[in-house]
């Protein structure tokens, strides 16, 4: 038998958002920011292994929970002790009429072992929500409150735990259905195994199971991060004339924006999530264009590349794409230098570069710096979707504060940890430029440039993910 869980609260405080976050499902029921969306009541189960663990149910919310305690306090409910007076009320014509939604909760309370009762911590306790406690106690079953929308601080959050300590309510859960921290889940099945001790091993299983298929997301999303950098790297496209034609360029960049494009599409996918979640309302699946241009100059310097105007010196087509004619030619030496501090120090490396300056090809290739924009992006975006809830409704917009804090105080930081960042990946790409074959190609996991490449972008992603788990809300 699994435990079954009654979501319960009053209307519009998240209830369906939270069990959409717990099942990693956005199609479970109907979520809207205005009151009373849920209207029925709604069941599903979460499976491990094939077998059921937990069978949440939804309920609509309490719209009147002043009138219906008042109406509890009246003949004849009023004659009643404990739960006793629920089903008599249930039948009456009440239950029909003026507390219809209000019923459908009630119905439910003897068919489920514990109540989750879902507090709006932006909301303070007022006398509806004492109300609807006193209500709920009366059926004689273990409560959990769940505050919900605690990411971010909250004036009534000290407020709700006196009242609910009043009422004997320790077993406080922190909860956001929008923003994601797996600690939270973790008390919340903590909880359920010390008030259920006969399902514990079961709990304990589906908590490692969770754990466990968290970190294989994490692990595939930095592949296909790493698979798009080196894919990017070592893209090259042969240039009609020297200097190249403008549709040469615009080709060739259009191409390298398809390829985010389609890393984009993957990392939804993993993720559970929709384009529409997560992508501007004018990205264009046919022209792979997003939020901010990967070639613009104010995108490399929003993003911490601070090009400057030297950087452009002789570049005819911009910092974000190169010509392959022995590194020197259009200014390069001097962008990377703007860029990265650092320059072309050797040639042996290069000799697919050095043969083009010799034969007099030329090849258009992607600069650092902008491997560096896409490498950062992807970075962000994959540490938006880890903890991103299943219930959220705003659409996610990459800009230059995802994965750093970009305050003005913080911004020489910022810039250093991302010149840091390129330094140690500029070897790896000046590499992988040199394998044109690669541009096609996923290379096998253990071949030693993409993991080179991955464990630099784990350590990234791992020290950004243990910062924003660190949410700055009141405890």
């Amino acid at each position: 038998m699994s435990i079954s869980l009654l979501v319960v609260g009053h209307a519009n405080t998240g209830k369906t958002s939270l069990i959409r976050t717990l099942l990693r499902q956005q199609s479970f029921g109907e979520i809207s920011n205005q009151a009373g969306t849920t209207r029925h009541v709604e069941s599903a189960v979460l499976t491990l292994a094939g077998k059921n663990l937990l069978t949440l149910t939804d309920t609509p919310g309490f719209e009147d929970s002043i009138g219906l305690w008042e109406a509890r306090q009246k003949a004849p409910f009023a004659a009643y002790q404990g739960a006793d007076w629920i089903a008599p009320f249930c039948q009456s014509h009440l239950a029909n009429d003026e507390f219809e939604q209000e019923a459908k909760i009630l119905k439910q309370l003897d068919r489920c072992d514990i109540i989750l009762y879902v507090v709006d911590i932006r909301q303070a306790p007022l006398g509806k929500y004492l109300d609807e406690l006193t209500l709920l106690a009366s059926a004689s079953k273990p409560i959990v409150p769940i505050l919900n929308f605690s990411a971010a601080p909250s004036a009534h959050l000290e407020a709700w735990r006196k009242v609910l300590a009043a009422r004997h309510l320790h077993a406080v859960v922190r909860y956001d259905s929008v923003a994601f921290y797996f600690e939270d889940e973790k008390r919340l099945y903590q909880s359920l195994q010390s008030l259920m001790p006969d399902h514990y091993n079961d709990i304990d299983a589906l908590l490692k199971n969770r754990e466990e298929a968290a970190q294989s997301r994490r692990s595939a999303a930095i592949e296909l991060l790493a698979n798009l950098q080196i894919n990017a790297a070592s893209s090259r496209k042969r240039c009609a004339q020297h200097p190249p034609l403008a549709s040469d360029v615009s080709e060739f960049e259009n191409q390298i924006r398809r390829l985010e494009s389609q890393f984009i599409r993957a990392l939804l996918q993993l993720y559970a999530f929709r384009e529409e979640d997560v992508l501007p309302d004018n990205f264009s699946i046919q022209s792979g264009a997003w939020q901010q241009d990967i070639f613009a100059l104010d995108t490399l310097k929003e993003w911490g590349l601070n090009t400057g105007a030297s950087a452009m010196t002789g570049a005819a087509i911009g910092a974000g794409i190169d010509v392959m004619t022995g590194g020197l030619s259009l200014g390069a030496a001097t962008t990377i230098g703007a860029i990265l501090g650092a320059s072309w120090q050797t040639s042996r490396h290069y000799k697919d570069t050095l043969k083009s300056k010799l034969t007099g090809r030329h090849y258009l290739c992607v600069e650092p710096a902008t491997l560096g924009v896409l490498c950062l992006r992807g970075l962000a975006l994959i540490g938006h979707l880890d903890q991103r809830g299943h219930a959220s409704q705003q659409a996610y917009y990459l800009d230059t504060a995802a994965l750093n804090n970009t305050a003005s105080d913080k911004k020489e930081a910022q810039e250093k940890h991302v010149k840091r960042l390129i330094e140690t990946l500029t070897p790896i790409w000046k590499n992988a430029q040199q394998h044109p074959e690669w541009a096609s190609q996923e290379l096998a996991a253990d071949h030693a440039s993409k993991q080179a490449l991955i464990q630099v972008l784990i350590q990234v992603l791992t020290d950004t993910l243990r910062q924003t788990n660190q949410p700055k809300r009141t405890t």
